[in-house]
């Protein structure tokens, strides 16, 4: 999450983006990817000029190892594509959008720490279209939801005419019948995806002004406003984290 607090102008520093990555990720590259998939975070925005801190150089060089397992998650989308040919489709693109964009922030990040030969504006220039990236990232999420939102009515519906409503949330589970109790176990399952859903739209309501925002090299909305947004999908993000 990202308050107006960590914020300087743009125009002399320039902003560090840290997209999150889907949710189907293979297991060995979930563990390399916590922190990409987490976001931009309170005080570890990177800034171009000045100093910067030691918790966020220590994490972008983190994520440069990451590469490697975002391209296998890549690869390993290929080998386990999802049911429908539009989810194919947006997590394709998804994941495109991702590796395209870590070889970005690690030669940016490299670039500024005078590793690599690139000049200030061509820096600026990856962390802009870094954050590009990450905003066609959000695009294709709420894509994503209204796919898995459609998925999941059409799943409800046949629930319902195989195994009938759920036994209403009052009633005693040991005068329950073991059909009823699968019944209800099943119908929990889908409430608890419903309300994914629900919160992963308000993460990215939060992020989507953000990454617009810092898209563009003089910025789109005040500070306020990025305070405003980066609580929305910091405690969308938080709550999400909390139910998993």
């Amino acid at each position: 999450m990202v308050l107006a607090a960590d914020l300087d102008d743009r125009a002399a520093a320039g902003d560090h983006c840290q997209p999150p990555l889907a949710a189907d990720v293979p297991e060995e590259a979930k563990k390399a990817l916590d922190d990409v998939k987490a976001g931009l975070k309170a005080g570890e925005r990177v800034v171009l000029a000045g100093g910067h801190s030691l918790t966020a150089d220590a994490r972008i060089l983190f994520r440069i190892w990451a590469i490697l397992p975002m391209v296998q998650w890549m690869l390993d989308l290929e080998r386990h594509l999802p049911v429908t040919r539009n989810l194919k489709l947006i997590e394709r693109l998804q994941a495109l959008s991702m590796v395209v964009y870590a070889p970005m922030e690690a030669a940016a990040y490299l670039a500024m720490h005078k590793i690599l030969p690139l000049s200030d504006v061509v820096q600026n220039e990856l962390w802009l279209w870094g954050c590009r990236l990450w905003a066609a990232y959000v695009v294709l999420d709420f894509w994503h939801i209204v796919e898995d939102h459609r998925m999941l009515r059409a799943e409800a519906k046949a629930l319902e005419r195989s195994h009938g409503h759920p036994t209403p949330a009052g009633a005693a589970e040991k005068a329950m019948s073991d059909d009823q109790k699968a019944t209800q176990h099943l119908w929990s399952q889908m409430r608890a995806r419903k309300e994914a859903l629900l919160t992963q739209f308000w993460v990215n309501v939060g992020y989507l002004p953000l990454t617009v925002h810092w898209s563009v090299s003089t910025g789109l909305i005040s500070e306020g406003w990025v305070g405003v947004f980066g609580v929305i999908a910091g405690l969308a993000s938080w709550r999400k984290q909390w139910k998993a």
